[in-house]
């Protein structure tokens, strides 16, 4: 039960990540290399990414890997609400 939580919560922070971006699936399926299904199966928490999926993610969005693991730890270890979630994610790409 607690790694499905743990799926559900990096398919949500990769979401939130997703439209804070401003991204369809579609558009960050092309930025990523990512297939649209995986996409979609990762964000509902059916698949937990691998390091080299994340390392996808990184590129396509032109975000630090750290700063990407970091919104995943944190968010997962703290539980932090959506909108505590979504400030951290704003305010680390305002910083790139």
């Amino acid at each position: 039960m607690e790694r499905t939580n743990v799926k559900n919560n990096i398919g949500e922070v990769l979401r939130l990540l997703r439209i804070s971006y401003d991204l369809s699936i579609s558009e960050l399926s092309q930025k990523t290399k990512i297939s649209k299904s995986y996409i979609t199966e990762i964000e509902k928490g059916e698949k937990n990414p691998s390091d080299k999926i994340l390392k996808n993610y990184s590129d396509g969005l032109e975000i630090p890997e750290e700063t990407l693991k970091y919104l995943l730890n944190n968010y997962s270890k703290k539980h932090l609400s959506y909108q505590k979630l979504l400030i951290e994610i704003l305010k680390r790409i305002a910083k790139l």
